[in-house]
This record gives C-alpha cells, structure tokens and sequence, in this order.
C-alpha cells in the first residue's frame, strides 16, 4: 500500500480481525443476532444523572436541535437526546437492541423518536443538524464511506465516541488462551484520526474521564460474557479452556472481577462541523 495511507491500513486490519472471528465462528456458530444476550445492558435510564460523555452530547444539542444517533443500541444516548430535543432519528442494525429502544422509549412516554433498522451504510435517512456515533467505528471495514456519510447527513456538527483500544481488546488474553493465537484488535481512535485526516477531516478531539471501570458481577459472569464474544460454546474443547484460563486472568477487587492487565481505555469524543452540503 503507498505510504501513509491510513484508510487501506484501517481496513486490512479489519478485515484480518473478522476473518479470525469467522473462523472462530465456523467451529461455534453464534446467534443469528451477536446482541441478543446482552441488549438489555446498554438499556439505560433517560432521565439518569448524566456521565461525562452524555453530558457532553446534551451539551450540544437544544429544544429545535434534530439529532441522527447512528448506531443507537438500546438508546443510552438517543433517549436522554429525545427528551431535550425536537426530533431524535436513531439507526440501528440489531432487532434485540431496537427492542430495547422502544421498550425504554414507551416506558420514558417519549414520542419524537424514529428507528431505521439498517446498518449505517445501507440506511435511508434525512440529514439531521447533529449527527452522533458512539463506539460503533471499530468494526466497519468501508470506514471512508461510513465516515463520509456521516459527514454528508450532519447540518451543523458530527460527534464520534471511539476508545482508545477497541472494547474486545480486553479479551486478546482469553482469546491466546482459548484459540491459541494472538487477537489481531481492531482500530480504534489513533487509527481514526489518521484515517479523519486522509480524509481532509481536522477534527477538535477531548478525551473524557470514565464514571467507571468495566467490571464483571461475578466470576460465573465474567466467563459467560467472555464466552459469548469469542464465540464458545458450552461443551466444546474451546469451553474447557476458557474455563482454565479463567482461574489465571480473572482478579477480584470491590468491584467485581476484571481481567488482569487489560488496558484502561479512554474515552475520546471527535467533533467537526462538516464542509460539505447535506445529502440524503
């Protein structure tokens, strides 16, 4: 590739991370929906009192602000967003975290919001005066065109949440241990900026503090979530393993277990206000 060229690194790695998880998949194949067991934890309280990153996000919006949150999840952003702005669009692929959407969206009597149930690339959607995407740039293998069409949809301003480290890069040691191979990780933030950048995209980047560190209940938790992103499934030679494994990289403190040595990912939010007409 010629020198510098951030956009065919992002992607080369990417695709080389999906093509171990394919094979991982293919001796344990997973649920059609990958959100399916665990939608219900990024269902959150709307009306909670608000982290650095939500802070932030309601920060830029006001009571005619119409909002694009693509990638919404189960709507930690997207409803807080609804109660204080006019029109809130969220995008979002998975049907068990769209579930969450709406159940939380009825149950906060909010009525402003709209779902597309697509992925960002094949999704419809008008533009909206701020356009936000939270941890969702990880796994996208196109991320020019994801980013472009992000930048296309925004009137006045783009919001992107990345980590430093990719979330599953905590599990690079579970997956050593399970599969017998080193974890090829995802790109994160570094890489998205180098990739903003080619772009001719100068974004303003603030790092915000974690309210938390990421922490499993209970041991018993910890190897089913493990389980679950690396594709295990119960019975199997890789389950065996994972149990072993476990015993060693799992530490207890007061909050919880936690795998030893895994990164303390900051959170960075990316903000530009796009140079380019809208298109929808």
């Amino acid at each position: 590739m010629p020198q510098g060229d951030a956009i065919q690194a992002w992607k080369d790695r990417v695709r080389s991370h999906h093509a171990q998880s394919i094979r991982a998949q293919e001796k344990n194949p997973p649920d059609a929906d990958f959100w399916r067991t665990r939608a219900s934890s990024f269902r959150a309280d709307p009306r909670r009192d608000p982290d650095a990153a939500l802070r932030r996000v309601l920060d830029m919006a006001g009571p005619d602000t119409t909002v694009l949150d693509v990638g919404a999840g189960g709507g930690r952003l997207a409803l807080p967003l609804a109660l204080r702005c006019r029109q809130v669009t969220a995008v979002e692929p998975s049907p068990s975290m769209v579930e969450q959407l709406l159940e939380g969206a009825d149950e906060a009597g909010i009525s402003n919001l709209s779902v597309v149930q697509a992925n960002w690339e094949d999704a419809e959607v008008e533009s909206a005066d701020l356009v936000i995407c939270s941890h969702v740039v990880y796994g996208v293998v196109d991320i020019d065109q994801f980013v472009l069409k992000l930048d296309a949809h925004a009137l006045e301003e783009v919001a992107v949440f990345a980590f430093m480290d990719s979330p599953p890069s905590r599990f690079a040691a579970f997956w050593r241990a399970v599969y017998r191979e080193e974890r090829l990780n995802m790109p994160a933030l570094p890489e998205l900026m180098q990739v903003l950048w080619q772009l001719g995209i100068h974004p303003d980047v603030e790092m915000l503090p974690l309210d938390a560190r990421f922490a499993f209940e209970s041991r018993e938790d910890a190897v089913r979530q493990v389980a679950s992103f690396l594709w295990v499934r119960p019975g199997s030679e890789e389950e065996e393993r994972l149990h072993i494994a476990a015993d060693e990289l799992l530490e207890e403190d007061d909050s919880g277990f936690r795998v030893k040595g895994a990164k303390f990912r900051p959170n960075g939010l990316i903000t530009w206000k796009p140079e380019r007409g809208p298109q929808c």
